[in-house]
């Protein structure tokens, strides 16, 4: 995709819809919204992202695979793709010579502040053009713009649902919250990246390397300063079976670890490449010794089996062998030499259940921790019911619905009658987004964009208007918690 010119990075049908405005229109206005959660238990959607996608592609992709091409070759290689897709005679050259001697990308972009728990309905992007020659720009912009953005905004509302869950179980048993163990789940490098990226606006623990310099890049994190992307030394299993296929006995790789590998550092050990409950039950005690006298934690990791079971039993069990104390709220607290963690089924149900069942037996949450992979990011299981992570989890669009034809400003909008969902109905001329005593709203059907209105300049005429930091926008959601 880096070799793509910047003008080609949309469906087919972009391309010609220049030419199907009403001759006349010299200004656009279009939302960014998330219409219906299909989610029972979740009806606010985490915005977060576009200020990564104005950086990347609006001001580094745009520059450097479109205004600085020589016009020649830009239309080459846009002539060279849109002839096959269509046909010469299908689309016009004239509209991206013209921007591309403008230089710039004539639009204005104002947006809810990142890290806003947004309701459904209520528009998190407003987009205009700002010369009156490209209001076909406006719409242009829609696949990028959702292509980029819907899967972080979901990533992070996945996160911060996460978060809430280990706020309450922490808050009532406790005086390490999960970490993401996404990457190899994911699709491309990318999405991986991001998809960690919203999981550190809730956590601050991810085993995806990449996500720390994205987020440093595009929302200056200074990761490094402020503690944000930690990891963990961790075994995997062809460590253990080449280990094991030396002698047949994890004990001897397990006291190596302990005392040879990292004296001084925490790791998680993955248990069952074998027999997890011959590791729990026998070869640990056999090296209680070198356990306690361990400066740091081993984490027994499963990676098998009925995770609520294994995880309730493990705990108890590591409870009778290592002991621990009882914390100030009435729990009991593993030796902070020992723990687990699960990095497989961590589902949300699954999570929560987890904490209910330590908590009915007396134990604090802090007792286990969770990785929490790719499935998570992909599927949400409420209910019973498995939801599959799209672009309709939140029902995001972006539609027009206002413009200026001919000097008349006209209130543009969709509201088909087959749709008995009320899903696709769109809103009516431009929209204001206002606070009624906590909560977001929208009011649509105005005839200006409006001054009044939570939607701020974010980006305009090629230039970032407004910049977040990554602080800025977790202490938005969680007032710097």
């Amino acid at each position: 995709m880096d070799n793509t010119m910047a003008l080609l990075l949309s469906d087919t049908y972009k391309q010609c819809h220049d030419r199907m405005y009403p001759n006349g229109l010299t200004k656009l206005v279009s939302y960014w919204v998330p219409r219906k959660s299909m989610l029972e238990n979740q009806n606010e959607m985490v915005f977060f992202g576009l200020q990564a996608f104005i950086k990347e592609y609006l001001m580094g992709y745009f520059q450097k695979n479109f205004f600085d091409l020589s016009e020649d070759e830009m239309l080459t290689l846009y002539t060279d793709s849109m002839d096959v897709q269509i046909g010469r005679d299908n689309y016009d050259l004239d509209k991206i010579v013209e921007l591309h001697r403008l230089g710039y990308l004539p639009l204005e972009i104002r947006a809810l502040p990142e890290g806003t728990l947004v309701p459904m309905g209520v528009p998190c992007i407003e987009i205009t053009n700002t010369d009156n020659k490209f209001a076909w720009l406006v719409q242009w912009i829609e696949c990028i713009l959702q292509v980029e953005l819907w899967k972080p905004c979901c990533h992070a509302t996945i996160g911060h649902m996460y978060r809430e869950i280990a706020d309450y179980w922490y808050n009532k048993t406790t005086d390490g919250l999960p970490g993401n163990f996404g990457m190899r789940g994911m699709s491309c490098m990318d999405e991986a990246t991001r998809c960690s990226a919203s999981w550190l606006l809730s956590f601050n623990k991810t085993s995806t390397i990449p996500a720390i310099n994205y987020i440093d890049r595009y929302y200056n994190a200074d990761c490094k300063n402020n503690g944000i992307g930690i990891g963990a030394v961790s075994t995997e299993h062809s460590v253990m079976g080449a280990n094991f296929s030396i002698d047949g006995d994890e004990i001897t790789f397990v006291k190596r670890l302990l005392t040879e590998l990292y004296p001084n550092t925490s790791f998680s050990m993955v248990s069952d490449t074998y027999d997890y409950w011959n590791m729990v039950n026998n070869i640990l005690p056999q090296c209680k010794e070198e356990i306690m006298n361990h400066n740091g934690k081993l984490l027994v990791r499963p990676d098998s089996g009925d995770i609520v079971e294994i995880s309730v039993k493990t705990v108890e069990r590591l409870w009778e062998i290592f002991g621990g104390s009882v914390n100030g709220k009435g729990y009991k607290v593993l030796n902070p030499h020992i723990g687990i963690i699960y990095g497989d089924g961590c589902t949300l149900s699954n999570v929560e259940t987890i904490w209910k069942e330590l908590e009915k037996r007396g134990f604090a949450a802090n007792n286990i921790a969770y990785g929490v992979g790719a499935f998570c990011f992909t599927a949400i299981v409420e209910n019973g019911k498995m939801i599959v992570v799209t672009r309709d989890t939140f029902g995001i669009a972006m539609k027009a619905t206002y413009g200026v034809i001919d000097g008349k400003k006209l209130m543009i909008f969709k509201d088909p009658k087959t749709d008995t969902s009320h899903l696709k109905k769109s809103h009516k001329g431009c929209c204001r987004v206002y606070d009624d005593n906590g909560e977001l709203k929208c009011q649509d059907q105005l005839l200006e964009m409006s001054d009044n209105s939570l939607l701020t300049t974010v980006f305009k005429d090629g230039e970032l208007v407004r910049e977040d930091t990554f602080a800025d926008i977790r202490n938005r959601m969680y007032g710097g918690k």
